[in-house]
This record gives C-alpha cells, sequence and structure tokens, in this order.
C-alpha cells in the first residue's frame, strides 16, 4: 500500500532497492522480506506468480543486497489451478483465492532451483 492506501505491485529490482534504502535508514541489523507473488503484485492473475517469482530470483542474481535481503517467495498453491465458488465440487481446488495447481508448483520449484546461485 502506498501513502493514497493503493495497493500496486512491489517485487520489482527498483521497488527491493527502495526498500533496502528504507531498511538502512531504519538501521535494522538484519533486515528482510519474503515477496508476495499473488495478491496484488499479480493483480490476482494467479498464473503471473509464475514470472514474478522468476523476476525476483533475476533480480537477487542482479544484486548482493537483494539477495540477502529477499529470504523467500509466497506462492498460492493447492492441488489443482484456479479457484471455485464455496458450494464448488472440484476437489483440491480452492474456495478462496486462485491457485496454481500442483503441477505447474512442482515445475516451479524446479524451475527456481535452477536460478539460485
Amino acid at each position: 500500500m502506498d501513502k493514497f492506501n493503493h495497493a500496486h505491485a512491489n517485487y520489482h529490482y527498483e521497488d527491493l532497492m527502495e526498500l533496502i534504502h528504507l531498511y538502512e535508514k531504519s538501521d535494522l541489523k538484519n533486515p528482510a522480506c519474503i515477496v508476495d507473488c499473488n495478491h496484488s503484485n499479480s493483480n490476482k492473475q494467479y498464473l503471473e506468480q509464475i514470472r514474478i517469482a522468476k523476476d525476483v530470483m533475476h533480480s537477487r542474481s542482479k544484486s548482493e543486497d537483494i539477495k540477502k535481503l529477499v529470504k523467500g517467495l509466497m506462492i498460492e498453491s493447492y492441488l489443482e489451478d484456479g479457484n471455485q465458488p464455496t458450494d464448488g465440487n472440484v476437489y483440491g481446488k480452492s474456495i478462496t483465492d486462485p491457485c496454481l495447481g500442483w503441477n505447474k508448483t512442482e515445475q516451479l520449484i524446479l524451475d527456481l532451483y535452477d536460478l539460485c546461485d
């Protein structure tokens, strides 16, 4: 949320660098963050989580400061892709936020591992 109470994406390289600078002003000893790949960062487009997670990993590879800052990624995942109404009958499909299904989640984990250094 910004100072006007508007939600916007905050996972980009520049956003993470800004967070580092804000933490430096606070003189924190061990600053850290976990990047939420869904919600406002994906504009609730759950498949965007894949691109966002990889983008954050790319930023980590370009900056030692970002690499130290980002401790994890929050990814909405369940057994089946998407979501359904609360009275839906698809086993393993979210009744809240849309999620990556297991197959996409598994592939994303493998892809992210390959991007680690």
